[in-house]
């Protein structure tokens, strides 16, 4: 993570910049494929972008059934925490593109994602093939996701650099998306919002891409830009400078203000109390049994002696029904 600043308290719920998303055709597709949305939900806001692929409207089918599926899933049931009802919606997700898949006309189409759910001061962060979060801090930027790519195994095997990868000729090669496989296994990030002791300190924004956008801009521009203007202003300055570069894919992009600073460390006031107090509280309003306050000796004794009285009653209750 980015450097961090002293500990402090959990951060406020909400901030006075307001956050902003954009998505934009771009210079040479006829359709938009890209898609994002804000889903209000009983677990928190959840910020959604998604890139569809498969064409003859494929695209754009596969990414607006991934969100309204997530939209449905986090509205219809309750969850036991934000990591899982963000787990579960985005494999619904994938569940119901799986399924669509089956008419020959979208056996092709899928879609990437990445979702950042927002809960108070938690905020969970799912993602599968190459749109990206960011994580910008006092004009410093840091890639919080690894794309799911052909080139990206390569980045990590050494075989080529980060850079040469935005240029590689199967640079959008996934090995992952939703609708890809109905065993898929996804990427989540957990973080939690803290405030710091001293009130000057640069709060965070995060950042969340399609490719149309980095493949064009590089993430220092994306940090300028982030951390300079509004992010209603650096998003229209950032689709408006991918697009000057030729524009060729769809461009989204959505720039999240955090009241505070995001780390992966979960702040102490928001630890919860462990189960294994209450199960010890039931255990000691049991009352007392029988034997309550004997050591085991005494308790065999005891039980020896019930049992001889026990045997001599039965003794005498037969010699009585003899006469």
């Amino acid at each position: 993570m980015l450097g961090e600043t002293s500990t402090g308290s959990l951060a406020p719920t909400s901030g006075e910049v307001i956050p902003a998303a954009v998505t934009d055709v771009g210079c040479e597709r006829e359709i938009n494929e890209d898609r994002y949305a804000v889903i209000d939900s009983p677990h928190g806001k959840v910020w959604v972008v998604c890139d569809g692929m498969g064409g003859s409207m494929g695209g754009e089918l596969a990414a607006q059934l991934a969100i309204d599926a997530i939209r449905r899933s986090l509205e219809s049931r309750d969850y036991q925490s934000p990591m899982e009802a963000v787990r579960h919606a985005v494999q619904e997700a994938n569940r119901v593109i799986v399924l669509r898949r089956q008419n020959p006309a979208f056996s092709s189409m899928g879609t990437t994602i990445v979702a950042a759910l927002i809960s108070g001061p938690e905020v969970v962060i799912a993602h599968a093939g190459d749109s990206r979060a960011y994580l910008v801090r006092d004009g410093l930027i840091e890639q919080l996701t690894v794309d799911h790519t052909y080139v990206q195994d390569l980045v990590e095997r050494g075989s080529i650099t980060a850079e040469e990868a935005l240029s590689h000729p199967q640079a959008h090669v996934l090995t992952k998306c939703l609708g890809g496989d109905p065993r898929l296994s996804l990427d989540f990030s957990q973080f939690w919002t803290w405030t710091a002791d001293d009130s000057s300190a640069p709060a965070d924004l995060l950042v969340l891409a399609s490719d149309g956008l980095y493949s064009l801009v590089d993430q220092d521009e994306i940090a300028r830009s982030v951390g300079s203007r509004t992010p209603q202003e650096s998003c229209v300055e950032l689709v408006e400078l991918a697009k000057a570069r030729g524009g060729y894919d769809n461009i989204t992009i959505a720039i999240l203000p955090i009241p505070g600073q995001l780390r992966d460390e979960e702040p102490p006031a928001a630890r919860s109390v462990k189960p294994t107090v209450a199960k010890k509280k039931k255990q000691k309003e049991k009352g007392p049994s029988l034997f309550s306050g004997f050591t085991w000796g005494k308790r065999l004794l005891l039980m020896g002696l019930l049992f001889c009285i026990g045997s001599i009653a039965t003794a005498m209750i037969l010699a009585l029904l003899m006469f």
